[in-house]
């Protein structure tokens, strides 16, 4: 089918011209069967498609059309903040000014009511279940949906939520148009069935893959040539020398943070020798941006830094976000010809190369042991091999350390069938957590409703026996109730003025609990900023948290001993099942506490092995739970305790000492820049106010030193004039 062709469908001229501008000429066969099948008819689709088969494109012209003809709104739904914001940013492009695009992905005490004037809506899967928390109206005039990655249903941790947020919609919108993208999965037909959907399942790629396993220096493939490799040198390096000598580019999948750092760093060389000229100038400038983005870097700063010098890297959760996009995005330019990831990179943005490097098929699981990885994962990482407009083909690698053991991965991932995908939603803290949200929002107001509801979801889809969830159900409601998170009156049950705040916060039933617990014993406990980090730190919302190893066990039973008198819970005994949880929460304590009292992220790395990017991500949590456990606070009458709240917050933001507070409200004043700041006696607003331009550039640099007078009120054309007189000096 012609790009030209959608003009028999309502697709305005403008849009296929867009398309054109994006080297669309034809649509690729399940392209084309997807719109035969009804794109373009409202008609729910469900697409099991491997990746890079055009998925994104499906959707935009399912947006086209929704907004073309109805006028109605689009949601586009993704498992991952960082996929919102790459699907936002090519919208916003494709549509220009014709249509509004706006994106949230956080803050889920907010209704966004702005979002009332978007036409196209880019969120994450439990911000759009808060929103529906809240009873926006603007929800009424969706006509499409688009669930990005709709197999995440099987995903333990955020499965249940998208579950609950689409069994919620097909409610509340039911003649909105859903249409679900998937990788390729053995049940879509479930999942179809479920929705009331067209399946269109496909295994075209538009760049062939060629699957292979590599041992003895070589790579082979089933259905073509193998290649010989250099000999002398580790398979790894190998690889990455012969996928540059053909002017291309690979990625390489490990098991483990560590795995990849050390992976990337015997890369080094190797890379080093294939730059081309101009190269190093370009990424030792990358270098210096990457490592300085801290105001003091850390040793996993410098170690990056010094990966991209010689154009590889490592990619993981414990980078900056910063520093991760900043990868991704040369890799996509080609400076950085090498990427040794975790999985984690597999289901983020768009990042593809000519090849694919699996170098560890087997990962350690918990209680269970070393195992193979899932067939789906094994999909997830070979789609990212082959470039559509740069590729003709893209190849995939297993590494073996023997040929039986390249038969048994060959076996197991080329030929194997993904598995299949199952409902998570009968866990007790998920059922905990929408059952409260749905008497709270007033969707369901009895336990035959409840039951009811739940006879919608993908889990009563599957499993047709609902005995086990009723019994389910009937317990958390039991538990609710005396939680005085409800209260049933003639069958008819209703949330509390608290369990309706405990929802709209997006908080676990359980961590309402622990708050306004932990809250009742204030009067009998010696209150500090570690009562409250404790707190938050025991709540599910920070699992998982970091085990307490056995050098490390004396030091945090020391840490308890001091602080007995501030916990703001029973402290288990040691042969409870609850007591190992309770000291990890303790070791996260010491960990807020280091960084409230200025531990720099070098240290907080050297002393917990907390990598930066990590320590962001749990900063962000206990941002949230403190402004929640505020808010909490406030409902129960505890408002002594509010300003010491609100205070700690700003305090953990920042990673500063209250002494601080006032500098760091200073755009472009951090934690370093304010002690400076301190330290030279220029401790409050005032005292800013009366030093010279001068002397602030002595301690910030002039750039900033300007910026903070601008800030404080005084006049550019001063500033100016200040800066001229001060470089006459000799």
């Amino acid at each position: 089918m012609l790009v030209e062709d959608l003009a028999r469908y309502g697709i305005p001229e403008k849009y296929i011209e867009k398309m054109k501008e994006e080297k669309v000429r034809t649509l690729y066969p399940p392209q084309a069967q997807i719109v035969e099948k009804g794109l373009f008819k409202g008609k729910n689709l469900i697409l099991s498609l491997p990746t890079a088969s055009g998925k994104t494109l499906i959707a935009t012209m399912a947006m086209v059309h929704t907004l073309s003809e109805s006028g109605g709104k689009v949601v586009y739904i993704s498992p991952l903040v960082a996929l919102a914001y790459e699907k936002h940013g090519y919208f916003k492009n494709f549509f220009g000014k014709d249509y509004k695009t706006g994106i949230t992905v956080g803050d889920y005490d907010s209704s966004d009511q702005w979002l009332g004037e978007c036409d196209i809506i880019c969120m994450t899967t439990e911000k759009f279940d808060s929103i529906l928390r809240h009873n926006v109206q603007w929800v009424n005039r969706v006509r499409l949906v688009i669930v990005d990655e709709i197999h995440m249903i099987d995903d333990p941790s955020r499965g249940p939520t998208l579950e609950v947020l689409i069994t919620k919609l097909k409610m509340i919108i039911p003649h909105a148009q859903v249409l679900g993208l998937s990788a390729t999965i053995s049940n879509a037909d479930e999942l179809a069935k479920w929705i009331n959907a067209t399946l269109v399942v496909s295994d075209f790629r538009p760049v062939k893959l060629y699957e292979g396993v590599s041992f003895n220096s070589r790579i082979h493939f089933n259905e073509k040539d193998g290649y010989d490799l250099d000999e002398g040198i580790d398979i790894e390096n190998s690889i990455v020398k012969d996928t540059m000598r053909m002017n291309k580019q690979v990625l390489m999948f490990t098991s483990t943070r560590k795995n990849a750092e050390s992976l990337a760093e015997r890369l080094c060389q190797t890379t080093k020798l294939g730059l081309k000229k101009g190269e190093e100038y370009q990424l030792q400038v990358l270098s210096d941006e990457i490592e300085s983005i801290l105001e003091l870097p850390t040793r996993q700063c410098r170690r990056i830094a010094n990966c991209i010098k010689s154009g590889v890297a490592f990619h993981h959760a414990g980078l900056l976000g910063q520093q991760k996009r900043m990868i991704e995005e040369n890799f996509k330019k080609g400076l950085i010809k090498a990427i040794a990831a975790t999985p984690t990179l597999a289901l983020g943005v768009n990042l593809p190369a000519f090849r694919v490097l699996i170098r560890d098929a087997k990962r350690y699981y918990a209680g269970v042991g070393s195992m193979y990885i899932p067939v789906m994962e094994y999909k997830q990482f070979v789609g990212r091999a082959g470039r559509p407009t740069y590729d003709s083909f893209g190849e995939s690698i297993l590494l073996a350390k023997t040929e039986g053991d390249a038969k048994d991965l060959i076996k197991h991932y080329i030929y194997g069938e993904p598995e299949k995908i199952r409902s998570k939603l009968a866990s007790e803290p998920a059922l905990r957590m929408h059952i409260l949200s749905l008497i709270a929002s007033g969707f369901c107001n009895s336990k035959g409703s409840l039951t009811e509801f739940f006879s919608r979801t993908f889990y009563a889809h599957q499993y047709s026996d609902m005995s086990l969830l009723e019994e389910h159900i009937s317990e958390i409601v039991k538990s609710l109730s005396e939680w005085r998170f409800v209260v049933s009156k003639g069958g008819i049950i209703s949330a509390t003025i608290i369990g309706r705040r405990i929802s709209e916060l997006y908080l676990d039933p359980l961590t309402g609990k622990r708050f306004v617990d932990g809250m009742a014993m204030l009067d009998k406990r010696k209150v500090a900023d570690l009562s409250f980090m404790q707190l938050l730190s025991n709540c599910i919302e920070m699992k998982p948290l970091l085990s307490v190893g056995i050098k490390e066990t004396e030091e945090v039973e020391q840490f308890l001993l001091r602080n007995r008198s501030s916990i703001l819970e029973e402290i288990p005994e040691e042969f409870d099942t609850e007591f190992e949880d309770f000291m990890r929460s303790v070791k996260m304590s010491m960990i807020l506490e280091g960084w409230i009292h200025e531990m720099t992220e070098e240290q907080i790395l050297s002393r917990f092995n907390v990598a930066p990017g990590e320590m962001t991500s749990r900063l962000r949590n206990v941002d949230w739970l403190l402004y929640a456990l505020h808010e909490v606070a406030l409902l129960e009458g505890h408002k002594d305790i509010l300003s010491h709240v609100r205070k700690l917050r700003v305090k953990t933001k920042y990673g500063i000492k209250e002494e601080l507070i006032p500098l760091v409200k200073l755009e472009g004043i951090g934690r370093v820049r304010a002690r400076k700041l301190f330290n030279a006696g220029l401790e409050s607003l005032e005292k800013l106010k009366r030093a010279t331009v001068e002397s602030l550039s002595r301690l910030l640099g002039t750039n900033i030193a300007n910026s903070v007078k601008k800030q404080l009120g005084e006049k550019h054309g001063k500033i100016k004039e200040e800066k001229q007189a001060t470089l006459k000096k000799p």
